[in-house]
């Protein structure tokens, strides 16, 4: 009983608040953008000649929101090819608000600036073409503009016009001048805190922006010894059917538990640098005043990864040949029984993640080595990811 309890905790330390899902064998890329494909453009749909990204929101087109004052043009989202990065551009365009007139607008796309008000910049931002991405790992390594104004994001979204019966929204990250002021989820570290970034979801019922539920939102800060938002970062969000899990660097800052409140549809995957309210001010005259910035959020890369999902089988390894060839995925059950007096060993060169809904048990004798890439979870599987159920 000893040697399986400290064999539990040893594996449980092993992966406790770690982001590997990018190296986990019980993932499959489905994006692994690293920007690195010359030559590269935006056709006149601005679709991206590798077909993954789009330069607008399939549902605000070229803007979005009235509480923002950019304009989203193909020209800003710009692939840096020498250096194989992403970067989204802001520029300070024109001292009066910019109109239908003063814009391109892709193919398809009706513009709606008269929809906003007070549009000064022009700016990047990119879209996944597909609205495919359900329970998966997201990560991004980027540097953010920090200043009064930037409103840098990596999020998934469904959009307001979409069929499902729910808004959701999960946010891996936001940043905003605004967020650091005093009060803001209790911290008072000052207007302008470079170190901070907030994460959480948007849920509602009624399939509306308004009135939606703000769930798991956290604002957190970075320790002064690590790296500011200004320098390169890299943000990992899990959404699973039963758990929403961020990471920053690796390190886990967030989570949230709660399955009915989590986003079951498939959402958009979106990155783009808002300038938000704070840009301006206004005077008791009401004159307003624009904080004049022309900066960049670079992106190195954006990946995604989904679970491969075996989640009718019930895998029972009874040697050391099926263990070492056990083929991963996310299955009901691992039990791992073990009747011989040799212990079934997971050697230090090994490289092997075992994942089940349900449990996985392990009986007999059963040794990992100090050095082993070895770990264990539990992931619920979705009904969509169960075609039957066995007994």
């Amino acid at each position: 009983m000893k040697k399986v309890f400290y064999l539990c905790c040893l594996m449980f330390l092993s992966i406790k608040g770690i982001a590997q899902y990018t190296e986990d064998p019980n993932f499959d890329a489905v994006i692994n953008d690293n920007f690195d494909v010359s030559p590269r453009y935006w056709d006149n749909s601005y679709s991206d000649s590798e077909y993954i990204w789009k330069a607008y929101f399939a549902a605000t087109g070229i803007t979005h929101g009235n509480s923002e004052h950019q304009v989203y043009q193909r020209s800003h989202a710009v692939f840096d090819t020498i250096n194989d990065m992403m970067l989204l551009v802001a520029d300070y365009v024109s001292d009066t608000d910019l109109g239908c007139d003063d814009v391109e607008v892709p193919t398809g796309i009706y513009c709606n600036i008269s929809n906003n008000y007070s549009i000064r910049y022009f700016s990047g931002a990119i879209e996944s073409i597909q609205k495919s991405f359900l329970y998966e790992y997201f990560e991004i390594r980027c540097k953010l503009p920090v200043h009064r104004g930037a409103f840098p994001a990596f999020w998934l979204w469904g959009g307001n016009n979409t069929t499902d019966p729910h808004y959701e929204e999960i946010d891996i990250f936001e940043y905003s001048w605004n967020i650091t002021k005093p009060g803001y989820n209790h911290y008072s570290h000052g207007l302008g805190d470079t170190r901070c970034i907030t994460a959480g979801m948007y849920y509602n019922t009624n399939g509306s922006y308004n009135n939606n539920s703000s769930i798991a939102r956290i604002l957190t800060r970075v320790s002064n010894n690590k790296p500011s938002m200004n320098q390169w970062n890299t943000f990992g969000c899990l959404w699973m059917p039963d758990k929403v899990i961020w990471y920053l660097n690796g390190e886990e800052f967030n989570s949230y538990y709660v399955r009915d409140s989590i986003p079951h549809h498939p959402l958009y995957l979106m990155a783009n640098y808002a300038i938000d309210n704070f840009i301006m001010t206004i005077d008791e005259n009401h004159d307003t005043t624009f904080y004049i910035y022309n900066d960049i959020m670079y992106i190195d890369y954006i990946k995604a990864y989904e679970p491969i999902w075996d989640c009718d089988n019930c895998v029972f390894i009874e040697n050391q040949y099926q263990l070492d060839n056990y083929e991963h995925g996310i299955k009901r059950s691992v039990t791992i029984s073990n009747n011989d007096s040799i212990p079934l060993l997971i050697d230090a060169s090994d490289k092997k993640s075992i994942m089940a809904s349900e449990y996985v048990l392990i009986e007999g004798p059963f040794h990992v080595n100090s050095r082993a890439n070895f770990s264990i979870m539990i992931h619920n599987c979705s009904e969509n990811n169960i075609q039957s159920s066995t007994n």
